[in-house]
């Protein structure tokens, strides 16, 4: 059903779940503050109907969407296979109030680890295989995570080689509990932000323990992304915050054509969370700010993925984390960046 959106406080969203393209009904669409399935419940939650879809009416925050649908309908037990899972590719979801917005999710099913993997004797740490829609998918990296406070944004504790033609993997690591996620990026490589048409897997049943002198098994099955791959820009939303300043170059004079982007790591890596308008001549800038909380800011002339050569690229100086803390009403200004050319 639609979702009118409140402009002022709530933020409207409708989630479209499917398998294997089929609409899923009955699934349990979670709205978490954190990207671990377990521990704590989720903030907002609620199922889809016969046509897969679920409607939200958010406050506005920063969420972490998961999607799961159990053969027996029983949500207090652990995941099993058959069941069916997805952690939403395009995580932190940023509801800021004013807005619409259409996710699509294709869930995956949990399977059993299937086949050994050949691996060294006397080893430690994960092998598997990865699968989509229960084909074996090369080319495929598997990072391991301690932590999830980068939301998997970033390279990891490690990553295995690329998956084998029968989608199997070995991953040393030392004994402990990582959190599992596979990435196949359509133009290759092993960074920079997901894309439509790249995929995506979370293991459904992560954390994973690694005991000493085995290898953990596992089977990850993974889903295409259906992303628009733009950065929010924050004109588009009315925000009672905001940055303001000034992109200069390392002399001191105004940049033209420069981006004040906002992000959720410190490395300032992949897609912003939020993005200002370009600059003019004068090299101000101005970012509303839709959502209140701690970003890292800095400044580029393109984004996504690294900054390549002949780039303007530039990090706010003002503490060594590059952050701003904004809080609601906020007006910052004479922030300013500086950047220069990437060579």
């Amino acid at each position: 059903m639609p979702v009118k959106p409140d402009p002022e406080k709530r933020v409207g969203h409708i989630v479209r779940v499917t398998y294997r393209e089929a609409p899923v009904a009955d699934a349990r669409v979670e709205w978490r503050r954190s990207p671990e399935a377990g521990g704590e419940s989720p903030a907002v939650s609620g199922s889809t109907d016969d046509q897969g879809n679920a409607a939200f009416d958010l406050p506005a925050g920063r969420y972490f969407l998961f999607v799961q649908w159990r053969r027996d309908g029983d949500y207090g037990r652990p995941v099993a296979p058959g069941d069916r899972f997805a952690y939403f590719g395009g995580n932190p979801v940023y509801a800021a109030p004013g807005t619409l917005r259409e996710l699509y999710i294709g869930l995956e099913e949990f399977l059993e680890p299937g086949l050994p993997v050949s691996e060294p004797p006397g080893g430690t740490g994960v092998a598997g295989r990865v699968v989509a829609g229960g084909f074996p998918v090369s080319g495929v990296y598997v990072g391991a995570y301690f932590r999830t406070e980068t939301a998997f944004r970033d390279l990891g504790f490690a990553a295995s080689a690329p998956t084998a033609e029968d989608g199997s993997f070995i991953l040393d690591l030392p004994p402990g509990k990582y959190y599992l996620v596979a990435r196949k990026r359509a133009a290759g490589g092993v960074a920079g932000p997901l894309r439509k048409g790249d995929q995506f897997g979370y293991y459904a049943a992560n954390p994973i323990l690694v005991a000493a002198g085995r290898y953990a098994r596992v089977a990850i099955p993974l889903t295409a992304l259906k992303l628009r791959n733009t950065p929010v820009y924050s004109g588009e939303y009315k925000a009672a915050s905001s940055i303001e300043g000034r992109i200069l170059d390392a002399s001191g004079r105004p940049r033209k054509g420069v981006y004040a982007a906002l992000y959720d790591n410190p490395d300032l890596l992949n897609k912003p969370v939020f993005l200002s308008d370009v600059t003019g001549e004068d090299g101000r800038y101005r970012l509303p700010v839709p959502v209140a909380g701690r970003y890292h800011l800095g400044a580029r002339s393109g984004y996504g993925g690294s900054p390549a050569p002949g780039d303007l690229y530039g990090r706010y100086e003002g503490n060594a984390e590059h952050s701003v803390t904004v809080k609601e009403g906020d007006r910052l200004t004479g922030i300013d960046i500086v950047v220069n050319e990437v060579w």
